[in-house]
């Protein structure tokens, strides 16, 4: 996608993250459960009379995906009331504005809570939440919209109820659906009908693929889901057709290496892909996924794409590229693509 100015590249200087936070970004790939501080779901939990005892910390530990799995939904029983997920909302907002985050899409799953808590007014959450985004926006101009992460898992009829939840929240920052949970055993293709009538229905469309399976997980995503963009992706390295495919279909990686690492997404001691899909001419976005449970932020991401051996114009290059790949309107990607480039420009500048 677009490509950022050239600047001085692969020599890294301790003014990197400054330089990486003040970068205009976006952050695509960020699951708003995932983001509640150990902190802040001790307070959710003492409020909503859990019993809860030990240190919080301890509630966000994982070391593969299965024990992520499990660790995100006990942490995510906390969440009981509209306020929680406005409280949630809120304190990730603040944090992503201190990191030069000027747009997020935050994905929340609504099908979670409906089958630990059936009477929470999903409808009412969903307004709490964007309450929350347009306070955010209104003190600091960070943009951010709501996508519905329905659940593998729980199949065919729960997602179809999102999709419904999805039209009737509309008007309140959902713009559209992606595919989580368990992907090697719940496949992207079973999920067919949902994401036609997704399409048809002119929602906006992103799916975990090449996570937890192969590249035809990615395919399935591709061809028979209409994804549009795809979380993680890793099965697409070395993959040229897969990495082909993606790239005549503008569809977007939403990277998120350390997620990758910790999940075991990515065999250990494999380098991530990310240069290597930037050689390829494939638009890739960096994103945080689940920062409370993975220790990381998108500045932390940056970071670490920067330990690729990836320069400053490669950074701007993913920023750009998240900005474009982004289901926001093209006005405003106009706006931040240029914040970009006068961004590098500046930084640059004798």
């Amino acid at each position: 996608m677009s490509n950022a100015p050239h600047v001085d590249d692969k020599s890294q200087s301790a003014d990197l993250r400054p330089w990486i936070i003040g970068l205009p970004k976006s952050e695509l790939h960020v699951h708003l459960e995932g983001t509640m501080s150990p902190a802040l779901y001790a307070q959710i939990a003492r409020r909503n009379g859990l019993d809860f005892s030990g240190e919080a910390d301890a509630a966000f530990l994982c070391h593969d995906f299965d024990s992520f799995l499990n660790s995100f939904l006990r942490v995510v029983r906390s969440l009981q009331k509209p306020k929680d997920f406005a409280d949630v909302v809120k304190a990730y907002l603040e944090t992503a504005t201190a990191q030069g985050v000027v747009h997020a899409e935050i994905m929340w799953s609504p099908a979670t809570q409906r089958k630990f808590f059936p009477d929470l007014d999903l409808i009412a959450t969903g307004r709490a939440i964007h309450a929350a985004m347009a306070d955010a926006r209104g003190k600091t101009g960070l943009s951010s919209l709501l996508i519905l992460d329905m659940v593998r898992n729980l199949g065919e009829l729960e997602a179809m109820l999102d999709i419904d939840l999805a039209l009737q929240l509309r008007d309140y920052g959902v713009v559209g659906v992606g595919l989580g949970g368990d992907e090697s055993r719940f496949p992207a293709r079973d999920f067919q009908r949902v994401f036609e009538r997704a399409k048809q229905v002119g929602l906006r469309r992103t799916v975990h693929a090449g996570e937890a399976a192969g590249a035809e997980s990615i395919l399935d995503a591709v061809e028979l889901l209409h994804a549009q963009r795809i979380g993680h992706g890793v099965a697409a390295r070395g993959c040229k057709e897969i990495v082909r495919l993606l790239r005549d279909n503008n569809v977007t990686i939403d990277a998120c290496p350390t997620s990758n690492a910790i999940t075991q997404a990515l065999p250990k001691n494999e380098k991530h892909p990310l240069p290597d899909w930037l050689a390829a001419g494939l638009s890739v976005s960096l994103s945080s996924d689940d920062p409370s449970f993975f220790a990381t932020t998108l500045a932390d991401e940056y970071e670490r794409a920067a330990e690729m051996a990836l320069g400053r114009s490669e950074l701007a290059t993913i920023a750009k590229n998240g900005f474009a790949a982004s289901f926001a309107g093209g006005e405003e990607k106009r706006r931040w693509l240029e914040a970009v480039d006068d961004y590098v420009a500046r930084s640059t500048a004798p």
